[in-house]
């Protein structure tokens, strides 16, 4: 072959190979998996949300085993992030696995992870964003300490510390005491049955002194009840006044308890103030001692005084001048002369 030939063949060869790389150069950065493989490059949280949003993206075009497989290759092996606290390494060995795999739900798989791992950037972008100065929170917590609610709370004193020092010194005593007692059964079992004994006394020597002491409260209370020294005549006397005044519940009231003081006085029923009205009525419904029936000669005068008491004075329905007549006219059926 001539040389000029050849000259001519060499020229077009290189032409050639000179038009497929300049076309595969001004095709590379509309290819977004033609990446070349990356180094371990510092981000911040921002930048690396931002890397793996673009990484997602590209899966989300469902790439083929071959474009995933380079999306793999351009991956480091960890993602360095700063931030102002400190510095993360995330490794992609989880991501690299999935795009490794020549099924499609791998690679979705894949996709997931990325976006949830951004998310988790961004949560924690956003969280630090909004954590406070350092020295500005220490100034709030001086301010709120200087207020005078917060005067009292003060470090333990040289008192304080000196009363732990004692109690950590007697509980570390008691521990060696009770420690060692393992190794000598004997004097253990001794010192149990004396703590128990003790403990017999104590309580024995306490419901001695609670008994003498009701023992004492009960030989002080009288025997017999005190009686109100008002007589009849008296009863009568404050029932008349009270009539002449208007006043004819209390004149009804004071009637009765001039039949019942002249009842004590002759000997019918005990002077015993603590007594109801129906229970001074039954004592006289009762047989006296010796006798085989009640005697209604008082009983029946003092059921009507009874009943109008209870009706008047107690149920506070009223009293009218015939009811203070009804009950002067009881008191001379009872045998008490007022008169």
């Amino acid at each position: 072959m001539p040389d000029a030939m050849k000259r001519y063949f060499l020229f077009l060869l290189i032409v050639s190979f000179s038009h497929r790389s300049l076309l595969a150069f001004g095709q590379a950065p509309d290819n977004p998996l033609s990446v070349a493989p990356s180094e371990n490059v510092s981000y911040d949280p921002a930048s690396f949300a931002t890397e793996l949003h673009r990484i997602a993206g590209v899966l989300q075009k469902k790439p083929s085993a071959n474009e995933a497989a380079q999306v793999r290759d351009s991956l480091p092996q960890n993602w360095t992030v700063s931030t102002p606290q400190r510095t993360y390494s995330i490794s992609s060995e989880p991501l690299q696995k999935l795009l490794a795999s020549q099924d499609q739900k791998d690679r979705d798989k894949a996709q997931i992870w990325l976006n949830h791992l951004a998310a988790e950037v961004d949560s924690a972008a956003s969280s630090t964003a909004l954590l406070p100065d350092p020295h500005q929170a220490r100034s709030e917590l001086d301010r709120i300490l200087a207020k005078p609610q917060f005067a009292a709370v003060h470090p333990p004193g040289a008192s304080e510390l000196l009363r732990r020092r004692v109690v950590a010194w007697l509980f570390r005593m008691l521990d060696k005491l009770f420690g060692g007692m393992s190794n000598h059964p004997f004097l253990g079992k001794s010192l149990f049955w004396l703590i128990m004994i003790g403990g017999v006394v104590c309580i024995a020597f306490w419901l001695f002194r609670f008994w003498s002491r009701r023992e004492r409260l009960q030989a002080l209370q009288p025997s017999e009840l005190l009686t109100v020294t008002r007589t009849w005549q008296e009863w009568i006397r404050m029932a008349r006044e009270a009539a002449s005044r208007g006043d004819f519940r209390e004149a009804v009231h004071s009637s009765y308890w001039t039949g019942i003081v002249w009842l004590e006085d002759a000997g019918v029923v005990p002077r015993d103030r603590t007594k109801t009205p129906r229970e001074y009525l039954r004592m006289l419904s009762d047989p006296a001692p010796g006798e085989l029936s009640p005697r209604p000669v008082h009983r029946e005068p003092l059921a009507k005084l009874t009943s109008g008491l209870e009706r008047i004075w107690y149920a506070n329905l009223g009293a009218t001048p015939e009811d203070f007549q009804d009950s002067l006219r009881q008191l001379k059926a009872l045998g008490c002369q007022w008169e």
